[in-house]
C-alpha cells in the first residue's frame, strides 16, 4: 500500500447533481497538499507519518488474523453535531441532524435504498459494515444534553480551527477519543467536507473530528443533496482510516494513480471518478465506481475489505478510536441511557389566524415513549400524539403544557401565551401605529421574529414623531438572516381606497451588497404574502451603528390593490440580511376613503345580548332614508340567515332579532350593508 499522506481532506466541492452528470471541480484535497508540502521539506515530520502508518499496518493485519469471531458485533461510536451558526440558514434543524445521522447509519449497514442497485460484478463484495453512530446523550461533564450544540459565531463563514475554538470557548472540549465531534458551519475553506485521519498530535482534541458545510447534511431543509446523501459517509471512512478508492495521490483522474492504489485487495485499482461510469476501466479492470471512498457521485456500497480496515482502526490506540467503543466510555457518553432529562418542543409557526391549524414537534430527549399534551383553546385540547395537529378558533396568547415519560421517569414544560390567535376579523379602519405603547401592547400588536441575533424592538434612540419607533439593530446581524415585523389582522372589508403610509431610516454599511429592505402585505392572516415596495437607504453608508437624526427620514405612501380589501389584511417588513446597518419604521397609518353616502350611512350598531345563548337583537340606526340589508355569516362568509333582504328603510332605529334555531354554537357574523356599504359585528352563539 503505497500511500503518502496519513492526513486526508476529504474534499467535496460540487452543487446540485444527478448520478450521471459530469462535475468540473478543482482543490479536491488541498489539506493534503499541505501535508505533501511539508513532509517534502521537513524530514523529522515524514519520518513521524510513516513510523504512524507502519504502525496502523501492524494493528491492521493483527486485527486480520486474530481468532476472535467477531461475526455480528455492531460496535457504537457516540456522536455530536456542532453547528456554529450567526443565526441564519446554517442553524439547521434538529430533524435536519436526525435525517443526517440516519442515513450514515443506513449506509454502514447496507440498508440504504440503492443498494440493491450495485452492478451485479460487486454484490457480493458489498458490506454491512456494523458500525453504527448514536448522538451522545452526555456531555463531558456528566450532565444529559441533546447530542447537539449550537455556538453563535462569525467563525461559522470561516470554519477549521477557528470555528472548533468558539465551540471550545463556549461550550467545553468534547474529547476526541470520547466523541466523534462534527462540526457544521457555512465555510469551511472552499470544501465541503474534511477530515482527518487516526493519528498526529489531535487524537484528544476536538479538531480530531469532522467539518462539513451545512449543506451537505442530511437530505432536508437546507441540505442540496438529493436521494441517498453519502458526504458524511465518505468523510467518516476517512476517519476511520480509509483512503480513497484510488489511493493517495491529491487528485482522482490521474493516470499514475494505477501504481499507488489504496492497499485493499476487493476494491480493484483505479484512477479515481469525478463522474459516475459504472463500466469504468481504468487500471486494467472494472472499477469499483459505485464505493462511497470514490467522487463518482452514485455512491452506494462499502466492500468487505474496507469494512475491515474501518473496525480494525476502531482496536488501534492511533487516534484514540479504540477508547470510542469501549463500554466505560459508552457509558460516559451515555449513549444508551434514555433517560428523560428535558421536556421540549416547537411548531411550525408561532402565529395563526382563527380556524388556522399549528403543527407541534416533540423535541423532548431522550427517547420518550408517552406523550401528554394541553392546549389553552386548542382543539383537540389535549393530545396523547408526540407530533399533534392542533386547531385554533379563539384569538389572544395561547399557553401550551407538554409532559412526556419513559421507563426512567417524566419531564414537564410549559411554554406561556406560545402561540398567538389573530381575529379574521381585525381591527377597523382607520388604522394607525406610532409604538409609544407599552412593551406588552408591542408583543400583543405586532409579531417580531428574526434567525439573526437581533430582531426588532421599540427604542428611544430616534422617532421620527413622538418618543419611540421601532428599530432591527441589523448592524449586528449577519449576512442572510431574515427578521420580520408583521402587523396584527386589519380589516378592509367594504374599503373604497386604502393607503398605507409611514416613515422609516435606513443605513447601508459600506459596500454593503445584496441586502432587501421591503413592504409585504397579505390578504389572507400571512398565509401568502406579496412584496409590495422596497425600501431604499435614506441617507449615505455608514460603518458604526446608525442612529437617525431628524433630517434622515423618509416617508412612503403606498397603494392598497382592491383584491387585498379583505376582513384579515396584514402586512409586514422584511429585513433580508446582508451585513448592513439599522433599520426604523415610525408613524404607520391606514387611511380609508369613503364617500358621503357611506359616511353617513351609519349611526349606531349594536348586538345584545353577545354572546347569545336562544335569541339576540341587531341594533341599527342610520340617519337617512337608505337600502337596509342585514344577515348573518359564518366564518367562512356564507350567508348562514337573513334578517333583512334589501328594504328601503327610513331614518332612524331599527330592530332585528335573531333566533338560534338551527344555528350550532360558534363564532358569527352580523352583515348590515346600507346603500351598498357593508360593516361587520361579531356574534358569538353559545
Amino acid at each position: 500500500m503505497k500511500i503518502k499522506s496519513f492526513l486526508t481532506l476529504a474534499l467535496l466541492i460540487i452543487t446540485s447533481f444527478s448520478s450521471f452528470s459530469q462535475i468540473n471541480r478543482k482543490n479536491f484535497c488541498s489539506h493534503d497538499q499541505e501535508n505533501y508540502d511539508r513532509m517534502a521539506v521537513d524530514p523529522a515530520y515524514k519520518k513521524t507519518m510513516d513510523s504512524i502508518e507502519n504502525i496502523q499496518k501492524i494493528v491492521e493485519q493483527n486485527y486480520i488474523n486474530s481468532s476472535v469471531s467477531r461475526a455480528g458485533t455492531i460496535l457504537y461510536i457516540p456522536v455530536v453535531y456542532h453547528i456554529i451558526h450567526e443565526g441564519g440558514v446554517e442553524n439547521i434543524s434538529d430533524a435536519q441532524i436526525h435525517s443526517d445521522i440516519a442515513e450514515v447509519n443506513r449506509l454502514y449497514s447496507k440498508q440504504n435504498s440503492n443498494v440493491g442497485n450495485v452492478k451485479s460484478n460487486f454484490l457480493s463484495r458489498v458490506a454491512d459494515v456494523e458500525i453504527k453512530f448514536i448522538l451522545a446523550q452526555k456531555k463531558p461533564d456528566g450532565t444529559c444534553f441533546s447530542g447537539i450544540t449550537r455556538t453563535f459565531s462569525s467563525h461559522t463563514n470561516t470554519g477549521r480551527n477557528d470555528a472548533m475554538n468558539a465551540v471550545k470557548a463556549v461550550q467545553g472540549n468534547y474529547p476526541g477519543n470520547q466523541y466523534l465531534n462534527i462540526l457544521v458551519a457555512k465555510n469551511i475553506g472552499g470544501a465541503a467536507g474534511y477530515t482527518y485521519r487516526p493519528g498526529g498530535p489531535y487524537y484528544a482534541a476536538m479538531n480530531n473530528g469532522i467539518h462539513i458545510l451545512h449543506t451537505y447534511v442530511g437530505n432536508i431543509g437546507t441540505s442540496t443533496q438529493t436521494g441517498v446523501n453519502t458526504t458524511m459517509a465518505h468523510e467518516i471512512g476517512h476517519w476511520l482510516n480509509l483512503p480513497h478508492t484510488w489511493g493517495g495521490s491529491n487528485t482522482p483522474g490521474l493516470a499514475s494513480n494505477c501504481s499507488i492504489d489504496d492497499g485493499i485487495s476487493d476494491t480493484p485499482n483505479t484512477i479515481g471518478w469525478s463522474y459516475c461510469n459504472v463500466n469504468g476501466v481504468t487500471c486494467g479492470t472494472l472499477d469499483n465506481v459505485e464505493n462511497i471512498m470514490d467522487y463518482s457521485y452514485c455512491s452506494k456500497m462499502f466492500t468487505n475489505g474496507q469494512k475491515t480496515k474501518m473496525r480494525a482502526s476502531l482496536s488501534s490506540t492511533i487516534g484514540g478510536r479504540n477508547n470510542m467503543v469501549t463500554s466505560a466510555n459508552h457509558t460516559a457518553t451515555g449513549i444508551f441511557d434514555d433517560i428523560i432529562c428535558k421536556a421540549d418542543f416547537s411548531s411550525d409557526i408561532l402565529n395563526v389566524c382563527e380556524g388556522g391549524q399549528v403543527h407541534y414537534e416533540d423535541a423532548s430527549y431522550h427517547n420518550a415513549t408517552s406523550w401528554s399534551w394541553t392546549f389553552d383553546a386548542g382543539s383537540p385540547r389535549t393530545s396523547t400524539s408526540q407530533n399533534p395537529v392542533v386547531t385554533y378558533n379563539t384569538p389572544g396568547r395561547h399557553s401550551v403544557f407538554l409532559t412526556v415519560s419513559n421507563a426512567s421517569g417524566t419531564k414537564s414544560v410549559v411554554k406561556t401565551q406560545y402561540i398567538k390567535v389573530m381575529s379574521n376579523w381585525g381591527k377597523n379602519m382607520p388604522y394607525g401605529e406610532g409604538f409609544e405603547g407599552s412593551a406588552s401592547n408591542f408583543a400583543d400588536d405586532w409579531s417580531a421574529t428574526t434567525n439573526g441575533s437581533q430582531n426588532w424592538k421599540q427604542t428611544n434612540a430616534a422617532a421620527n414623531g413622538g418618543s419611540k419607533s421601532v428599530m432591527l439593530q441589523n448592524f449586528h446581524n449577519s449576512a442572510g438572516t431574515i427578521s420580520n415585523l408583521e402587523s396584527q389582522t386589519i380589516n378592509l372589508s367594504g374599503s373604497k381606497t386604502v393607503t398605507i403610509s409611514y416613515k422609516y431610516a435606513y443605513a447601508k454599511k459600506s459596500g454593503t451588497v445584496g441586502e432587501q429592505v421591503q413592504l409585504l402585505v397579505s390578504k389572507n392572516c400571512g398565509a401568502s404574502w406579496l412584496t409590495r415596495r422596497g425600501l431604499n437607504q435614506t441617507t449615505s453608508s455608514q460603518n458604526s451603528n446608525f442612529v437617525p437624526n431628524s433630517s434622515q427620514w423618509t416617508a412612503h405612501n403606498v397603494t392598497i390593490d382592491a383584491s387585498y380589501f379583505t376582513s384579515n389584511f396584514r402586512f409586514k417588513f422584511r429585513v433580508k440580511g446582508g451585513g448592513g446597518n439599522n433599520v426604523y419604521i415610525d408613524e404607520i397609518n391606514l387611511n380609508r376613503t369613503v364617500g358621503n353616502a357611506e359616511i353617513n350611512a351609519f349611526t349606531d350598531l349594536e348586538i345584545y345580548p353577545n354572546p347569545m345563548n336562544e335569541n339576540s337583537t341587531v341594533s341599527l340606526d342610520i340617519a337617512n332614508q337608505a337600502m337596509v340589508s342585514v344577515s348573518i355569516i359564518n366564518v367562512l362568509g356564507k350567508t348562514v340567515s337573513v334578517l333583512e333582504d334589501s328594504k328601503n328603510s327610513t331614518a332612524g332605529n331599527h330592530k332585528y332579532q335573531i333566533q338560534k334555531n338551527n344555528l350550532s354554537s360558534g363564532i358569527y357574523f352580523v352583515n348590515v350593508t346600507v346603500n351598498g356599504k357593508s360593516k361587520l359585528k361579531k356574534l358569538v352563539i353559545r
